[in-house]
């Protein structure tokens, strides 16, 4: 006969306090920002402050659990764009799925487009929104000036706008977006001033992140 150690249960209560911790940790970072003390998150997951630190040594590493996950919400919504039909519109799909997880998130949106990890991740998502562009280039619906990074910048104000109106009107993003997609639109105009270009957006980055960094709780 087999004698059960429990372990397995232990495991099982080990995952099942961490969901709750990250769950409880979004909401209050959506409430409160990334600066709510680690206290409030436990007693809203209801666990003790020893158990928070046992799954997160850190609320640092706490905050990159969350922002792994949305990371990879992100790169999956990139993935499932490119089954959009009709084809191009893949592309506009993308942006708007990006707006929605934006909002459920609003706590971390400083940590997001400064997360400097997952190198393979961050090649993927490029690699499948520089398809998504393409597509919707060709299908004429996108000027043909239009480069990956004029699409992060996009991101970037998007998340300005989530910030500033998300707790009065949480959906006034979509109107920003709307406008936004539209001046995406072919027109003989030029356009008065290049894209960012590669290390541009590496600096860019860096000094959000460490700007980002500079934020304490405790």
């Amino acid at each position: 006969m087999t004698i059960s150690t429990g372990q397995p249960v232990l495991r099982r209560d080990a995952a099942r306090n961490r969901d709750k911790i990250v769950v409880a940790a979004r909401e209050a970072f959506a409430e409160h920002g990334v600066d709510v003390a680690v206290d409030v998150i436990a007693a809203r997951a209801g666990v003790g402050v020893g158990t928070l630190y046992r799954r997160f040594p850190t609320k640092e590493s706490l905050i990159d659990a969350i922002i792994d996950e949305l990371f990879e919400q992100v790169l999956s919504l990139a993935r499932d764009s490119l089954d959009a039909r009709p084809p191009e519109s893949g592309f506009a799909a993308y942006l708007r799925g990006v707006g929605r997880l934006q909002v459920d998130h609003v706590g971390c949106l400083s940590r997001l487009w400064n997360h400097t990890g997952h190198t393979a991740v961050r090649k993927e998502l490029e690699a499948t929104v520089r398809k998504l562009l393409c597509r919707a280039q060709d299908a004429g619906i996108v000027r043909d000036d239009v480069v990956y990074q004029d699409i992060s910048v996009i991101l970037w104000s998007l998340r300005g706008v989530v910030e500033a109106t998300a707790p009065v009107a949480p959906h006034q993003w979509q109107r920003y977006l709307d406008l936004v997609l539209a001046g995406l639109r072919p027109s003989p105009d030029h356009l008065s001033r290049p894209p960012l270009t590669g290390p541009q957006m590496d600096r860019v980055l860096i000094m959000h992140r460490d700007r980002a960094r500079g934020i304490k709780g405790t």
